[in-house]
């Protein structure tokens, strides 16, 4: 039995279609949240360095 070869995804053309596995409508804020709650905690830690603080 042949084994079926998936096509490799051609990025950016292909960035659309994790939409088709992740729902925004279910996932989009919970993603934004997380992405929030990182750059806080970089901007935290880069601003706590003595060297980049005002």
């Amino acid at each position: 039995m042949a084994e079926q070869q998936i096509p490799k995804p051609k990025n950016p053309e292909d960035d659309w279609k994790v939409w088709l596995v992740l729902n925004p409508a279910t996932w989009l804020m919970p993603i934004l949240l997380a992405v929030l709650v990182i750059a806080l905690g970089v901007h935290t830690m880069v601003f706590s360095n003595p060297a980049f603080s005002w």
